[in-house]
């Protein structure tokens, strides 16, 4: 029985998710994972599904005909599957899983007011732990900065210009399992009660401030994320959105930024 679903988006890599599904099959669990992934963006796409049907002939390869964005698509794939999954991994495709038994390891000893989870993820490239993303609820006068710094143009420029300057540090002290807010967009698990309310808001927002909107529909139902240390996967940062004009991402932020505040963070 595939009672979990792993769901990414495919955005012009066929490749790395070829290889990303050879990963899911040396888990342990690889009877029990149902991948599915949308593509927002392929060159060929029956040429896609007859190479992914030769590494894993269970995938399901949905075509929108047009990019959804990186959660949106993702639950394009649960939605269009027509099965009810107890878990829902929504991740990108450039991580390398530390444990065969991840899946196990992520989802056991789990109570039922926990709605999303995520693992240990480290940057490859700096030894950066992402996690957790957010401790705490953010305040509504933080989260308004966040909008005004994505308002325009220049201050969007000047933000990250800034954020560029500040050093990341590697983790020293012990992490430990731990209920947070907000978890990393990268790879997070979502109970099958916090994917059916996740459906009819995810079209709300593009590509930016994912992480907020999990996060505050996990709030909004008094449900929890949970962030567990003791799992972990390596993320090799292969940003598939690398090629996107500022002026681009800046209307994304602003869009979205502008939905979460109105929705969530107004009173």
């Amino acid at each position: 029985m595939k009672d979990i679903a792993v769901a990414v988006a495919l955005y012009n890599n066929e490749k790395e998710v070829i290889e990303f599904a050879k990963g899911l099959l040396k888990q342990t669990a690889a009877d029990r994972i149902q991948l599915l992934v949308t593509c927002n963006a392929c060159k060929d796409v029956e040429a896609f599904k007859r190479d992914m049907a030769e590494v894993m002939p269970s995938a399901k390869v949905f075509d929108p005909g047009k990019n959804l964005g990186y959660l949106n698509g993702c639950l394009y794939g649960v939605k269009g599957s027509v099965s009810d999954y107890s878990w829902v991994m929504v991740s990108n495709t450039d991580i390398e899983f530390k444990e065969q038994d991840f899946f196990e390891r992520a989802v056991e000893n789990v109570s039922e007011d926990i709605w999303c989870i995520s693992p240990d993820i480290v940057l490859s490239a700096t030894g950066v732990h992402q996690n957790p993303f957010l401790k705490d609820r953010p305040s509504k006068k933080r989260v308004m900065i966040w909008k005004i710094a994505y308002s325009n143009y220049l201050f969007f420029r000047l933000y990250f210009k800034l954020s560029e300057l500040k050093p990341k540090k590697p983790q020293t002290g012990v992490l430990k399992d731990s209920t947070v807010y907000a978890v990393h967009g990268s790879c997070f698990i979502l109970s099958r009660d916090c994917v059916k309310s996740l459906l009819p808001v995810c079209k709300k927002i593009f590509m930016y401030g994912e992480e907020l909107l999990v996060a505050e529909v996990i709030h909004e139902n008094k449900k929890k994320a949970l962030f567990k240390a003791s799992v972990g996967i390596v993320h090799n940062e292969n940003q598939v959105t690398g090629s996107i004009g500022m002026a681009r991402k800046q209307k994304w932020f602003k869009n979205s930024f502008n939905y979460l505040t109105e929705k969530f963070f107004k009173n």
